[in-house]
């Protein structure tokens, strides 16, 4: 398992160290000897830097916290296994000392970090030096795409936040910055990054892992939505779903059977392969029957989660996400006379190291955005077709009802069934209102029994690690911890 950790309020620069990350452009030898204290003098240099900002990606946060973060949190999964950090996160009893916490915050400021490096280390490399020409600029708006995402997952999460833009930043002790300027930062850097990246690269290598126009204009989208400008998230979408580079796979099957990574549906996917690239965090959620053992497993489906999918006669994305194993390793609140489902939307563990892609952005999440943002314009009928859209894959019936309420409805079960386990579903729940996420979590219930969350308005947000308040006393805390 690979762990990169970097104290995010002291910022203490350390050498970036990293392995070979990527597939394709992405297999390079690694520039081990930059820091932020030293100079870049090629465009090898910064191209080296790059792949240290890419390698982010392959920590634990979006290994699989960011499933814990987005789909336990909320009502898709239970936590399963036998972490007790994962158990406070699921019950909405997490503490200021969760590892879980301390690690995605560490690990999402150390890809800011890496991004920060490459922004600040181009600088000194001649820009006549970049061929084509093109590239300098590209480079630039790789970087900051990545560092917009990283700050768009610490925004939702934790609220205001620090901000550090550059790696040569001498105020270690940051305050954190409202919510309002964390969120006007990541639209600037994803707005330049739109204008700087092209569609596509040269060769369909090249595209592998690497952040293209599509993406920033999707990632800009999502962004929008969260903070509820409906009017741009739908511009955005446009351009999304304008672009003929994507399209929608025919079969929903075929995105989760490892024969597809890279596809035509895919905005922007984390790339894996079995030559010491994999992704360790599929054995820790997949069954015997893949895995070989018997270990609990974390991030169980649950039982509201496999109702609704029964409840809509939705056996295509059922059992394309889930597959449903007896086992005698049972984790709570499952029991021993009824099959245990799993996830299985990543399905070839191969020893703590499967050649499973992440796709962190598709066309369809963009397709029901597109259709939220309708609906919340005041244009639900426009948004029947495009549920349908998704629906038809799925092969369910066609909704007909243009009500708001109705068509708000059926955007919101359409992302949980589309979307499950791709952490959306906790983000998709906060749009919908404070009070209706504490709503849908406090009525959690398996076989008649109340899960008893008594989830309050200050959990809806994470606190800051305590060992990062403790070490800069400008960091405040979030309210309830």
């Amino acid at each position: 398992m690979k762990r990169h950790y970097i104290n995010a309020s002291l910022f203490v620069f350390v050498i970036i160290s990293f392995v070979s990350c990527r597939k394709d452009f992405l297999e390079k030898a690694p520039q081990s000897e930059l820091t932020t204290a030293g100079f870049y003098k090629t465009p090898a240099d910064a191209e080296a830097g790059l792949v240290a900002a890419y390698d982010a990606l392959q920590q634990e946060y979006y290994i699989w916290d960011y499933i814990t973060n987005g789909d336990t949190r909320a009502d898709n999964c239970y936590a399963g296994g036998d972490n007790p950090n994962n158990f406070q996160i699921d019950n909405f009893q997490v503490t200021s000392t969760n590892t879980n916490i301390e690690r995605d915050w560490s690990q999402l400021y150390n890809g800011i970090m890496r991004a920060n490096t490459v922004l600040d280390g181009i600088t000194q490399i001649d820009s006549s030096l970049f061929v084509p020409s093109e590239r300098r600029q590209q480079i630039i708006g790789e970087a900051k795409f990545l560092r917009a995402m990283h700050y768009f997952r610490l925004v939702r999460d934790w609220g205001a936040v620090p901000l550090v833009l550059s790696a040569n930043d001498q105020d270690i002790y940051k305050q954190r910055s409202d919510t309002a300027t964390v969120y006007a930062q990541i639209e600037s850097d994803l707005k330049d990054a739109e204008t700087a990246l092209p569609s596509s690269y040269s060769s369909a290598a090249e595209t592998r892992g690497r952040a293209t126009k599509g993406a920033a204009q999707a990632l800009l989208a999502k962004v929008f939505a969260q903070e509820k400008n409906y009017q741009q998230c739908l511009d955005y979408c446009n351009k999304v779903t304008a672009n003929n580079l994507y399209t929608l796979l025919p079969n929903f099957e075929d995105l989760w059977n490892g024969q597809n990574e890279n596809n035509s549906e895919s905005i922007f996917e984390i790339q894996y392969n079995e030559s010491g690239e994999g992704d360790w965090g599929i054995q820790l959620i997949t069954p015997k029957s893949l895995t070989g053992d018997e270990w609990i497993k974390f991030n169980i489906p649950t039982h509201d989660l496999v109702d609704s999918f029964r409840a809509e006669g939705d056996s295509v994305r059922l059992h394309a996400s889930i597959i449903f194993e007896n086992s005698t390793n049972v984790p709570s609140p499952y029991t021993t006379a009824e099959a245990v489902p799993y996830i299985y939307k990543w399905r070839h563990p191969n020893g703590w190291n499967s050649p499973d892609n992440v796709m962190l952005m598709r066309l369809a999440d963009i397709i029901l955005l597109k259709a939220e943002a309708l609906v919340n314009l005041g244009q639900p009928a426009e948004a029947v077709p495009l549920i349908n859209q998704i629906r038809s894959r799925a092969q369910l019936p066609a909704i007909t009802s243009t009500s708001r309420a109705d068509v708000n409805a059926a955007v919101l079960k359409e992302r949980r069934l589309e979307l499950a386990f791709e952490g959306e579903r906790w983000y998709d729940l906060l749009r919908q209102g404070i009070q209706y996420t504490i709503d849908i979590m406090n009525r959690q219930r398996y076989n008649g029994h109340e899960l008893n969350y008594n989830v309050t308005q200050n959990e809806l947000l994470f606190p800051i690690p305590q060992r990062e308040v403790t070490l800069n006393n400008n960091l405040t805390q979030n309210a309830g911890y």
